[in-house]
């Protein structure tokens, strides 16, 4: 039974990730009206500097020990009653696993394992963009770097089935940075020879991100932003609030037809010319929210009311050009690119006089008034970079492997008998 949604009660809700930015900027949307703990295998995540989280509880990694996650997490289930469980990562995929035991025991909304198996999944996401006849790019699927050899349309972008945060996406121009990529994948141990990738070619139009909440297959919340400045992985580090009409009835279809339930994100290329769409993937979880949010939106709020059974409160339509950046991401993102001290230090100064890209755009990380703790991350982070750029690849490695789901982490999850799996929940 659904139950209508009155005055907002203070809940206490339980997030199984610390270390993203998801989870980071869904503190903004619930911490001040609920008590948020979170579990996190890494004591120094970044949402662990906020008053708006109350407690931090260490747990195993979930791709590297998935029954000591569950174990941790039934532990703390059965410690302390909490109203909701929001899984705000790739621990999703694990998480689904176990969601009917996990559902005796704790409100969530997430998305059946058949569902979120096939999403986590670049070449299924595919398979289902053309089985639901949506417009995606070319693209061609290989498993050897023969068959890679044979393509020769550049500028063209280099896909691993699984990975997050960029990480295993490049951009490539000629066959050069194609091996080139390929090997650093191989070093990395992120992909074998006969493990089927895609090469994709880009879409004409600006990246976009499409960003809902499910319940039963309908859409009750929908948000979309456009990418200004790319970052981290090619990911958006400044955005723009954004109504793309066509998409969101795309997206409305390709819910109903998978019968989501919970939260999802899809990232598309956007023509305003012809105002049409060309997806490239999508993920079952709830990603970067903050924009959402000084848009008018609230989807942390509205992923909360799905899982407690109540009718979710949506504002009619987002504010569009709403504009927010992450000053710490653009940042390790210029270091990235191989900035020196003095263009990364000037930075940081167009930054604090909210002055070029940051004009009149809103703080999605680092908020002092809200939150003051949260200044500590960016303080020590851009700290470290300013000192010896360089670093940066090893904190976007460190911070990634906490949350992330890799092709082996997604096979051995998989693999693994869900009566083991319930056993270890406890």
């Amino acid at each position: 039974m659904t139950v209508q949604s009155g005055s907002e009660t203070r809940l206490k809700i339980l997030l199984t990730d610390g270390s993203s930015i998801s989870t980071r900027e869904i503190l903004y949307d619930l911490g001040p009206h609920h008590t948020v703990d979170i579990l996190d295998a890494n004591p120094l995540c970044l949402s662990r500097f906020s008053r708006l989280v109350r407690r931090w509880y260490r747990c195993p990694r979930f791709g590297a020990d998935p029954h000591g996650f569950l174990r941790c997490l039934g532990e703390r289930l059965a410690a302390e009653k909490y109203d909701v469980l929001l899984p705000m990562h790739d621990e999703i995929f694990l998480v689904a696993r176990v969601r009917e035991a996990l559902e005796k025991k704790v409100p969530l909304a997430v998305h059946d394992f058949s569902v979120i198996d096939r999403l986590q999944s670049k070449l299924q996401f595919l398979k289902i963009c053309q089985d639901l006849q949506l417009p995606h790019p070319e693209t061609r699927v290989v498993s050897s770097e023969r068959e890679l050899n044979e393509w020769s349309e550049f500028p063209s972008f280099v896909k691993l089935d699984y990975g997050t945060a960029g990480q295993t996406v490049k951009l490539v121009h000629d066959q050069s940075e194609t091996r080139a990529a390929i090997a650093k994948f191989r070093e990395l141990k992120l992909w074998s020879e006969g493990t089927p990738f895609l090469i994709q070619r880009p879409s004409e139009g600006t990246q976009s991100v499409f960003r809902g909440i499910y319940r039963r297959g309908e859409l009750v919340s929908q948000h979309i932003s456009v990418l200004v400045m790319r970052g981290v992985g090619g990911s958006a580090v400044v955005r723009e609030s954004a109504e793309h009409p066509a998409v969101v009835e795309h997206m409305r279809r390709f819910g109903k037809e998978l019968g989501c339930h919970g939260p999802l994100f899809a990232d598309y290329f956007y023509d305003e010319a012809t105002q049409t769409p060309s997806f490239i993937e999508a993920n079952p979880r709830i990603g970067d929210i903050a924009n959402d949010f000084f848009s008018g939106q609230r989807a942390g709020q509205h992923w909360v009311d799905v899982a407690l059974g109540r009718e979710p409160s949506v504002a009619q339509s987002s504010r569009a050009k709403v504009r927010s950046h992450s000053a710490m991401l653009v940042v390790m993102s210029r270091a990235l690119d191989g900035a020196g001290r003095q263009q990364l230090f000037r930075e940081c100064m167009a930054q604090a006089a909210g002055s070029g890209v940051y004009e009149n755009s809103e703080e999605e990380l680092t908020r002092f008034r809200d939150d003051r703790l949260s200044v500590v991350p960016y303080l020590w982070v851009t700290g470290r970079i300013l000192a010896r750029p360089s670093v940066a690849q090893r904190i976007v490695g460190n911070t990634v492997a906490n949350y992330s789901l890799t092709a082996e982490a997604a096979e051995r999850i998989r693999r693994i008998p869900t009566a083991e799996l319930v056993a270890a929940l406890g």
